[in-house]
């Protein structure tokens, strides 16, 4: 089946304003980080993808766009600052969509923090001028005391940690840092546990229905985690599509805190979320065709 195509909003039209703009995406093998590759080559710009595989993801196999990307391997928490700036080239803006979820906490102080103070330390070294950051939505971290087991702080500190990072490696400038902040990030064909996820279907009409004004009052006097569980989540392509508009310098993501799924869709004018409204569309459907296959059958059954 043909690949389903990335919801890049406002971008859709734009193959242009990343020429001669050079663009180093840390975790572009990843979920988020090979949409936002996939993204920038087809706005023109010259992509790194910097990750453990040095690969193409699985999804994109076969698609011109990859064979546009210069697939780098690099272990961030283990190679020397040379080795990484070598990888990481010299370019003009960094998207970091690293992260790990987990139950050990030094394992997600690592994978989130250390990961991102390295990549983020090159940044510095070679004078990157701007950065998108992925890191996580204020209202998941302010569950960390009462809601959430200890571990986790290991994941909310590793992102506390990467936010500064990136902040001082572009020396204090927040106009030129975005924090994309989701709460739960949906998208891809398949569902999965570690790290938790939904298809795009799926997802999205779980979108549009935390999105209905009712629901969204619900959750804004609501407390913890049954809050952030009323919240609508977010695709991975309008996470992604954040990132790159950043990365390009567009005045509606750089230098801007993206937090929670309006305003993470807000930067590119992303379509409303329609996965709800396809699937009663879809079932009022199917219902008339087996209504009329039925009634064809009986009236089939009356004459023998």
């Amino acid at each position: 089946t043909a690949a389903r195509p990335i919801s890049v909003g406002n971008l859709v039209d734009d193959t242009s304003s990343g020429k001669g703009l050079k663009v180093t995406v840390v975790g572009g093998s990843g979920f988020v980080g090979s949409r936002v590759c996939k993204i920038l080559v087809d706005c023109g710009a010259e992509v790194t993808s910097v990750s453990k595989s040095g690969q193409a993801p699985k999804w994109a196999a076969g698609q011109d766009w990859t064979s546009s990307v210069d697939w780098k391997a690099a272990d961030l928490l283990s190679c020397d600052e040379a080795s990484l700036d070598a990888a990481m080239g010299s370019p003009d803006a960094v998207v970091s969509t690293v992260g790990v979820v987990g139950t050990d906490l030094d394992v997600l102080l690592k994978g989130n923090g250390d990961t991102n103070a390295a990549a983020f330390a090159s940044c510095k070294r070679k004078g990157t001028s701007r950065i998108a950051y992925v890191s996580v939505s204020d209202e998941v971290k302010a569950c960390q005391e009462k809601w959430l087991p200890e571990f986790f702080s290991g994941y909310f500190d590793g992102k506390v940690i990467a936010e500064a990072a990136a902040l001082e490696a572009l020396g204090g400038d927040a106009s030129q840092v975005c924090l994309v902040k989701p709460t739960f990030i949906y998208g891809g064909d398949s569902f999965g546990l570690f790290p938790p996820r939904v298809t795009y279907e799926y997802g999205s009409g779980i979108e549009q229905l935390l999105s209905l004004g009712l629901i969204k009052v619900i959750a804004d006097i609501t407390p913890g985690l049954i809050k952030v569980a009323l919240r609508p989540p977010v695709s991975v392509d309008s996470v992604a599509s954040a990132c790159a508009a950043a990365a390009l310098g567009k005045e509606a993501a750089n230098g801007k805190v993206l937090d929670g799924t309006e305003a993470i869709n807000g930067a590119t004018d992303q379509p409303d979320a329609t996965g709800l409204s396809e699937a009663f569309e879809w079932t009022k459907d199917n219902t008339i065709k087996f209504y009329n296959w039925a009634k064809e059958k009986i009236e089939e059954s009356k004459k023998d």
